[in-house]
């Protein structure tokens, strides 16, 4: 075995064993390359630091179709301390947000559950609905701003819908105010003005065909979650 006090190579390449990878001096860029200097080679290390401001990932991208590169940076300024960022220990679930404990630990939570974001959501209404019409669940602490039915095919007989929980069935929209045999395009709204509950609540609407053979409505319910 011999050691030796290299200050350098005249080549651009310096292999590692008779047939091994090759560190490549290229393009003002050191790169680690294959036996045949046909590839890049992955790069392990303990901690992968970088001392410029950006890490950019798929570095030769053709700049083309879906081929381009996707460069993370740190901001220009507004930093006041070094900041480290826990990544989630999963995919989450479809449609959730990346969310921050405020120490720098990521995880996915519902978008329903931030604050002063107003959210909508929309529940059909069918002329042959069932009696109670699951709608969704409303988060904890949240307040309903508004709740609107709009026709989207007037309704024949003598139906009925109140919009509110099991035990208050017309807590978010009494039946007397709307009326399902109206036009279509028409919408009745209501600001319930309701507080909010420290619990989720189970969303229904309670509907009575009255002999309906035709009819068919949105009931859209808007609400946000106070800061």
């Amino acid at each position: 075995m011999r050691f030796l006090d290299l200050r350098g190579t005249l080549s651009t390449l310096f292999r590692l064993g008779l047939n091994g990878l090759q560190l490549k001096s290229t393009g003002g860029k050191i790169r680690a390359r294959n036996a045949d200097d046909t590839d890049d080679v992955p790069l392990v290390g303990s901690s992968i630091q970088a001392s410029g401001d950006s890490l950019t990932l798929n570095e030769g991208a053709a700049e083309s179709g879906a081929d381009w590169t996707m460069t993370i940076s740190r901001p220009d300024a507004g930093m006041t301390q070094n900041l480290t960022f826990k990544m989630p220990p999963s995919y989450g679930t479809a449609g959730f947000a990346l969310v921050t404990d405020g120490a720098g630990n990521l995880s996915f939570a519902s978008s329903a559950a931030a604050t002063n974001l107003e959210a909508t959501d929309t529940t059909d209404l069918e002329f042959d609905s069932i009696g109670t019409v699951s709608m969704f669940q409303l988060p904890a602490n949240a307040v309903v701003r508004k709740v609107a039915i709009v026709i989207d095919e007037p309704f024949d007989g003598a139906p009925s819908v109140s919009v509110g929980v099991s035990g208050e069935l017309s807590r978010y929209m009494g039946s007397t105010q709307v009326d399902l045999k109206a036009a279509a395009g028409t919408t009745f709204e209501v600001d319930p003005a309701t507080a909010a509950v420290g619990t989720p609540q189970d969303l229904i609407a309670t509907y009575s065909a009255g002999g309906a053979t035709a009819g068919a409505a949105r009931i859209l319910v808007s609400y946000v979650i106070p800061s």
